[in-house]
């Protein structure tokens, strides 16, 4: 029997019978191991109670109670929703909020802290901070609810995502981590943190995680493989369309290519193509170093939030799919081109160039002249992606 299983057994009927109103004090009680009293529930079918916790419970059982919610939702149970009730007499204390905006192309993540009353207008710190460089910008604004909203939905490349709301704790300790930046380096910190620090403390002294290892998405080895199986798609979504490899890892890309063409000959389309093929899987290889691989997950569990947030827990666990072989990968076994999502930035990347240059590539080859290349007329220069991916910002 599992340890879960032993001590759902053992329970009080009192707690394995919790209300809503009354599960977070049963959780309380067996606080150090909740998986089983979680799992009592689950067995019953107490969505109220597992809701409860999963809203407002904190650390192992919240992070219980999340997954116990997907496995609800999986077998079609409805889940109610918690009613809020009014009190008379608004607080005057100020509350305070935060939300992440996704990693951009360059990887930089906006954090919006704010603080207000109900009588009041928001204090508010627009943070752009990146994982390597540290805080990059800090705005100050006093707005209303209305030009928040605004303010923030402007900060997106396009609008195409929102900002996700995000653990105030959990948002400050990210900016207390990216403001050690500046003492390691010696790196000037930017103007406005002095200023933004009632918004930014206290930070928590412990570490904090991170929102989306909360909600419950955790896989085995054969369940992630099988989604990531259509990973490349994801690319397809705003949070990393714009996501692409060096562009020198390209050129690189496109060298090795030219390698095998024969000067002043048009090369057999087969060839070609095979080709390609071969070096998009020894680029994705060489370029998602162990490095570069912490470094994208750290960006694709960022924005996983945002994609959860609009898409739903079924896209969001493609995401985790993807950060799990991502983390597992290694050059001799799980290589990094045997996952779709790290090809496609390559195979994404080689289409950008060849839609820039009007269905046309310009391949190097060997031994022909400079500005001559395999593919397009000669004299062209070859087009640049959109972009770099999170994983190159900072460098």
């Amino acid at each position: 029997m599992s340890k879960s299983g032993a001590a759902s057994s053992n329970l009080d009927p009192a707690l394995a019978d919790a209300t809503a109103d009354t599960a977070l004090a049963a959780v309380s009680q067996v606080s150090t191991e909740p998986d089983g009293l979680i799992a009592e529930w689950l067995k019953r079918s107490n969505a109220a109670a597992i809701h409860e916790v999963a809203e407002r419970g904190s650390g192992k059982a919240r992070k219980a109670a999340r997954r116990a919610l997907n496995v609800l939702r999986a077998r079609g149970v409805r889940v109610p929703e918690r009613k809020r009730v009014a009190s008379l007499g608004a607080p005057t204390e100020e509350t305070h909020e935060a939300w992440l905006l996704a990693p951009d192309a360059l990887g930089n993540v906006m954090l919006v802290f704010t603080a207000h009353t109900p009588a009041s207008r928001y204090r508010a710190a627009f943070v752009v901070l990146h994982e390597q460089s540290g805080i990059q910008r800090v705005e100050l604004a006093e707005l209303s609810q209305s030009q928040l909203k605004d303010s923030m939905a402007k900060a997106a490349p396009g609008g195409d995502y929102k900002p996700v709301r995000v653990p105030v704790a959990w948002a400050r300790s990210r900016a207390a981590q990216a403001r050690k930046r500046h003492q390691e380096f010696g790196i000037p910190e930017p103007l406005g943190l002095t200023s933004a620090a009632s918004l930014l403390q206290p930070v928590p002294e412990s570490d904090v995680t991170h929102p989306f290892d909360e909600e419950g998405f955790e896989l085995s080895d054969d369940d992630a493989r099988e989604l990531c199986k259509q990973s490349g798609r994801l690319h397809l979504l705003p949070e990393f369309r714009s996501w692409f490899p060096a562009r020198s890892a390209v050129d690189e890309l496109l060298g090795h290519v030219g390698e095998s063409l024969t000067p002043g000959e048009e090369p057999d389309p087969a060839h070609l193509n095979q080709r390609m093929d071969e070096e998009i899987s020894a680029a994705t290889d060489r370029y998602f170093s162990p490095e570069r691989r912490e470094q994208l997950v750290r960006s694709l569990k960022d924005s996983g939030l945002s994609v959860l947030q609009r898409d739903g827990e079924a896209a969001a666990l493609e995401v985790a799919a993807v950060m799990k072989l991502v983390a597992q990968a290694g050059l001799i076994t799980d290589p990094p081109r045997e996952i779709p999502f790290l090809r496609a930035f390559f195979e994404k990347a080689v289409s950008v160039l060849a839609s820039q240059g009007q269905g046309r590539l310009r391949i190097p080859v060997r031994g022909q002249p400079e500005g001559a290349a395999s593919g397009e007329p000669e004299g062209e220069s070859a087009p640049e992606p959109a972009a770099q991916p999170p994983s190159e910002a900072g460098t």
